[in-house]
């Protein structure tokens, strides 16, 4: 630990900015090739008369580094020689640029002036980074979307358009802002910094992609560098407006579909910027504003039950086709024991005639549908930019920069539940300020500090603040959002000092960043009623098996949406809950009061890095980088952990299933964090070295074939690298934690799944909006919270579905490496291959601690999985009870329990049923679909859900033991039976090959091509944000790699383009340069500029399970698939509607349901691929009083071809039937529901520049 801390001040106490600033280098030569030492470069900043010297070393070697970047000139001077001028050299950010000359033999005083190569600005000549600059040009001509100049940083090779990296992860972007840390902290959106980048104060950005320096880092992922404008010694200036209008505005294509009329669109964007000097050559200054006015309406569309069902209408499919109806007389007659509620049936009569069904693609097509409307969504934003520049001493020796941004945004948070429901509300507030300090100590040695505060400031509004009603599936008249607001500043130290010794540039530096979050949240703070078919004892078989008793068959396909419609009609509460949450002291908090936290952690980075130019053709750059976190804690004590690590938890679980006794320690919770004096909620990993190495190699071939190969030294580029990167994580996890966990200073009180049925044990009556929860049956109000405590073992508990954090998390890791050839070519084109490898370990997942025992019997050697294969079997050919073979698992693992009557009592309400059966046969009994004597067939989900005949077992445990021993479940964990955590335990592996290639010919037209090839396969892909039963979860545990797949991003090819080209048609062009002004100003200064995007389809999983739960409590696995099967999406497919497959039912009976322990297929189809064109149309007007002065007319198209690429096929439906192979799917089985991006879009801007 002293090390360290000795490590991170000594890297402190010189510095220079890790991001923001530029390079320029190269070698001086004579006409002959021979290097010249001892030259004299003078480089000076065109732009601000600064100016730096060096000497060339003894190898012609010259290095500038740590520059502001912009626009240089640079002179060379050597006895002997004519003096050289290189002018217009473009500093790009976070690259240096290799500028070398041939000198020629002559006078002092003779001087040869030449025009620096744009492209050369963009050649990598210096390391194994990859990723492309993009400047100013760039960021204001080419069609931006809404002006979010975050929609250009994934115009680069290996880059998904939603910001996937080479395979990392879309949260693991660093984004600096002059070099200081403007990252969302919490949410970590790809591409999406905390202080908004507007066009026209973002000088340049660069986006590295892989393999940056050591001194870059944080997390894995694109390193993000942009550079706020700053002032000249010329004055300059714009004021822009930009306008969007309904009339030109394409409908979104399921609007079109569902006849709803195209969403209102009155966007206007506005603003100005003026720089120039305060002092020449000394002070500068930069000030934007913009402006956001939009009234806009976004397409949305709900469930909504038909007028039906408020009749007490049943409507369904019977297995013959045909439809059956069934009255509300009929229905209270088969339900006489619940009857129908007529406060929903109410509810739902009232949303039929407010928002009457007009969209198909979503419902059952028989009770319920979709109502689609057009939500408005105003925003309006406010955003000033300012920068002051000071060279403090004409020696330049001391620069100090100053930024300050200031934003106050309006909008709406999420669209209104309906047309008649209030609109959340987001505001927010983000400011920030960064102050650089740049000591030029002497000519090769160079400090630079930088301090910033970056402070985001929100608060989310709700729609309500009443407990939340849902009929699933069928209505829920609000979103029930709740508010939120947040307050999070982060305080940035960055320092980096160069020296710079021969052919040696030594850098070394550190980065301390202070983060405190204080958030009030009512996320937690109200309760919750759902009317929910699936919390239905036998898994909601008992709302379809009376109807089925009663002499109306209903199709497979169609039992699920029968459960619930008629959970919805009998209106009663099957799942509610009740949150509590306390204060420091234990005292219990009033329902709706939002809960507060002060959230704080540090970071701490060093790096040594060496950049070794062996010969002027050949460099290394090696270095390391060390970094460490402390454990994200509540300043005030209010935080907890389990007192074992969940990680070693789960082990002793794995342990007990091979051995066959069940690991049933029970977990305690206890105080943690430093107010508390204990322990983090994860520990520290000090363990975060992370060393880097590149070369980059520019052969030089004297003729012959290798030379037409190769051509001119500088021609051809070698290049490659490895990187040892760290995933960045602790204050996502720990918000979401603290959001949704109850074993600390929160609790909860829920109805276990299978409480109710609609027979002996109804639930209570739904008896409107905003009913209260803490007075129903099974709810329980806890008293003085005390620590450490413990959930009860008790047989509801076992259904318990509760989320944590694995102390055991370390910091992920990955192996990044990429190999680069690059190739000048004639006409500015330069072509550039790269292979890129990322090898990802210990990566963030969560996983079920509590997942159900694979439990082994020590004596027959079966474990579950096995003999519920074996029952799989038996039932998928319909075996007779006397086919049934005698499993010695359930007698061994069963004795001294009454395993036969507690399955009778369990499934069928009488524990005699199965009496004169084998165990076996009575488990059997219990999932088969044939006829069982003196009872029928226990048809529905019940008798194939593998977990809850896993619960029946643990109920025999707990009700029928003989033996006298104590009540313990064998598969449950006693107290949980979900209990998700964040676990360092996943892992990828991408590779994939680039092809990017780039043209800047002369000063006309610009254009970069970038193709991906590439496959990403991972056990979990979800972001740190997302929730812990999403896209993050590894559904089974006990076998992870059975979740290995393609990745959610995955995409095998990627293409983007984009070009800017200045016609050359007008005066001073290379057509009609001779024309009158007046002829100039309609066929001159016209401008054509392009963004395309092409991607082939990203993957889908199979549908879910049509049994419900084979493997994990709370999670469905997904189908199995049982032939080949590929999505073949159609826009035309069944009813005229777009579908995934293009015959639906053969797709579905290509899958079988799942088993016991099988995850299902993950990421095993893909959706339609993504195409988009926007362009530009400009038309410069010179003013009559100054060619300086300009007037720009633009015209841009955003998706020009008005292209509908679809998706959302898994929103509805998507679930095979239990007979999957045979029976036909439900409703809307592989519709899609919506696109992958906006209509056309048309955009006209007026902009005046002097």
């Amino acid at each position: 630990m002293a090390l360290l801390c000795a490590f991170l001040v000594w890297s402190l106490v010189p510095a220079l900015a890790q991001s923001g600033t530029t390079g320029i280098s190269g070698t001086v030569r004579d006409e002959q090739g021979r290097v010249i030492a001892g030259a004299t470069v003078t480089l000076t900043d065109a732009d601000r008369g600064t100016s730096r010297t060096q000497s060339t070393d003894n190898n012609g070697s010259y290095s500038f580094s740590n520059l502001v970047t912009g626009r240089y000139n640079l002179t060379i001077e050597a006895s002997g020689f004519k003096k050289k001028i290189v002018e217009n050299i473009q500093g790009l950010v976070d690259k240096t640029t290799d500028v070398s000359v041939a000198l020629e033999v002559g006078g002092a005083d003779e001087v040869v002036t030449v025009s620096a190569s744009s492209l050369d600005a963009v050649i990598n000549s210096q390391n194994a980074s990859l990723g492309n600059n993009f400047v100013e040009q760039q960021i204001k001509q080419l069609p931006l979307e809404g002006r979010n100049v975050a929609a250009l940083l994934s115009l680069q090779p290996g880059v998904t358009a939603d910001g996937y990296v080479a395979g990392g992860r879309s949260d693991q972007a660093n984004i600096t802002l002059d070099g200081v840390d403007v990252n969302d902290q919490v949410n970590g959106f790809a591409f999406t910094p905390v202080l908004r980048a507007t066009p026209d104060s973002v000088s340049e950005f660069r986006v590295t992609t892989v393999n940056a320096d050591a001194n870059q880092g944080r997390s894995s992922g694109a390193q993000i560098s942009l550079v706020t404008k700053s002032g000249t010694n010329e004055f300059h200036g714009t004021l822009f407006h930009f306008h969007r209008n309904t009339v030109t505005t394409a409908n979104d294509f399921f609007n079109n579909l569902a006849g709803t009329p195209r969403p209102q669109l009155i966007r206007n964007q506005f603003g100005g910027a003026i720089g120039g000097p305060v002092v020449k050559d000394r002070f500068f200054f930069f000030f934007t504003y913009e402006g956001l006015r939009e009234a806009k309406g976004t397409p949305v569309t709900r469930l909504v039950p038909r007028p039906t069902m408020g009749q007490g209408i049943l409507r369904f499919i019977n297995p013959s086709g045909g439809i059956t109806t069934l009255t509300r007389p009929q229905l209270e007659a088969i339900f006489p024991a619940v009857g129908l509620n007529p406060i929903t049936l109410q509810l739902m009569a009232q949303a039929a005639q407010r928002y009457p069904v007009n969209n198909d693609q979503v419902g059952d097509g028989l009770n319920t549908g979709g109502f689609t409307f057009n939500a408005p969504q105003p925003v309006r934003q406010n955003t000033s930019i300012a920068r002051l520049d000071w060279n403090v001493d004409r020696q330049n020796k001391h620069v100090v920069s100053v930024r300050l941004n200031y934003q106050y945004d309006n909008s709406a948070r999420a669209t209104q539940q309906f047309p008649d429901t209030p609109t959340p509300t987001a505001w927010q507030h983000p400011t920030g300020l960064a102050a650089s300090h740049t000591w030029t100590i002497s000519g090769n040695k160079i400090n630079v500090f930088r301090f910033g505060i970056t402070r985001n400031s929100f608060t989310l509004g709700g729609d309500s603040n009443q407990n939340l009603l849902n009929l699933r599936d069928v209505f829920q008249p609000f979103a029930f959002l709740r508010s939120l607001s947040r307050v999070s500043p982060v305080y940035n130290l960055v320092n980096d000092f160069t020296l710079i010794k021969g052919s040696h540039s030594f850098q070394f530096g550190g980065n301390v960043r202070i983060i405190r979050n204080k958030v009030n949240n009512a996320t937690r703070s109200f309760d919750s009623i759902i009317a929910n078919f699936s919390f239905y004892q036998q898994s909601g078989a008992v709302l379809s098996n009376p109807i089925i008793a009663a002499g109306f068959p209903i199709s497979t396909g169609f039992r699920s949406p029968v459960q619930v419609a008629m959970s919805a009609l009998i209106g009663r509460a099957s799942q509610y809950s009740a949150n509590f949450n306390f204060t420091r002291d234990g005292s219990l908090l009033n329902s709706g009061v939002p809960v507060r936290r002060d959230i704080a952690t540090e970071e701490y980075e060093g790096y040594l890095q060496d950049t070794w130019r062996v010969r002027p053709n050949l460099t290394f750059t090696y270095g390391i980088r060390y970094s460490v976190s402390r454990p994200v804690y509540e300043q005030n004590g209010l935080q907890a952990r389990t007192t074992v690590p969940l990680g070693d938890y789960f082990r002793g679980r794995l342990q007990g299933m091979q051995t066959g006794v069940p690991f049933n320690e029970r977990i305690v919770v206890d105080l943690a964090g430093p107010a508390n004096g204990k322990p983090g909620n994860y520990d520290t990993d000090w363990n975060n070295w992370q060393p880097r190495f590149a070369v980059a190699w520019s052969p030089r071939a004297e003729g012959g074939f290798w030379k037409r190969l190769l051509g001119n030294e500088g021609d051809t580029i070698l290049r490659g690298g490895y990187g040892l990167v760290n995933d960045y994580y602790g204050t996502q996890i720990a918000f979401q934690f603290d959001s949704n966990n109850t074993l600390g200073f929160a609790s909860q009180s829920l109805t276990p799944a299978n409480s109710f049925n609609v027979t002996t044990r109804p639930g209570p009556l739904i008896t409107g909006i905003g009913q209260q929860v803490r007075g129903l049956p099974l709810i329980t109000i806890p008293g003085q919270l005390t620590f450490p405590r413990q959930q009860p073992s008790t047989f509801g508990r076992l259904q318990a579905i509760e989320q944590s954090l694995d102390a055991t998390v370390r910091a992920p890791y990955n192996h990044v490496f990429n190999a680069t050839i690059g190739r000048k070519l004639p006409a500015g084109l330069y072509v550039e291959a790269s292979y890129i490898g990322r090898i990802g370990r210990n990566l963030l997942a969560t996983r079920d601690i509590a997942a159900l025992n694979n439990l082994r019997d020590p004596q027959s050697g079966q474990d579950w999985y096995t003999v519920a294969g074996i029952l799989a079997d038996l039932r998928d050919r319909n075996a007779p009870l006397s086919a049934v073979p005698n499993l010695p698992y359930f007698t061994n693992l069963f004795r001294g329990v009454d395993l036969i009557g507690a399955l009778g009592d369990f499934f069928v309400g009488d524990e005699d049923a199965f009496r004169g059966l084998t165990p076996t046969q009575a488990v059997y009994a219990s999932i088969a679909r044939i006829p069982i004597p003196g009872i029928g067939v226990i048809d529905g989900i019940a008798g194939s859900d593998w977990t809850t005949l896993q619960l029946a077992f643990d109920y025999a445990n707990f009700f029928f033991r003989t033996d006298g021993r104590p009540a313990s479940p064998i598969f449950f964990q006693p107290q949980y039976g979900t209990l998700s955590a964040w676990s360092s335990v996943a892992t990828s592996d991408y590779h994939g090959f680039t092809v990017s290639v780039r043209q800047r010919y002369k000063d006309q037209l610009t254009w970069d091509f970038n193709y991906t090839l590439s496959k990403s396969l991972d056990t979990a892909s979800g972001l740190q944000r997302f929730g812990q039963f999403g896209s993050a979860f590894i559904l089974n545990p006990i076998r992870p790699r059975d979740n290995r797949s393609f990745s959610d991003f995955d995409t095998r090819h990627i293409i983007n383009f984009n070009s800017i080209w200045d016609i050359p048609v007008g005066r001073g062009r290379a057509f009609a340069s001779d024309i009158p002004r007046w002829a100039d100003a309609f066929i001159g200064g016209w401008q054509l500029t392009t963004i395309f995007r092409w991607n082939s389809g990203l993957p889908v999983d199979a549908p879910f399970d049509g049994r419900r739960w084979a493997t994990n409590w709370n999670v469905q696995s997904n189908g199995v698939p049982i032939r080949p099967i590929s999505s073949s999406p159609t826009r035309n497919g069944v009813g005229g509607r777009p579908n995934l497959f293009r015959d639906p039912v053969a797709a579905s009976q290509s899958f079988r349901n799942p088993r016991a322990g099988e995850t299902g297929g993950r990421n095993i189809l893909r959706d339609p691929g993504f195409v988009s064109l926007d362009f530009g149309l400009g038309k410069y007007f010179r003013m009559p009083w100054s060619e300086k002065q300009t007037l720009l007319f633009r015209w841009e198209v955003f998706n020009a071809t008005n292209t509908a690429s679809l998706t959302g096929a898994q929103t509805v439906n998507y679930q095979i039937p239990q007979d999957s192979t045979t029976s036909a799917p439900g409703p809307g089985f592989g519709r899609f529901t919506r696109t992958q991006g906006p209509p056309r879009i048309m955009q006209f801007a007026l902009r005046y520049t002097f």
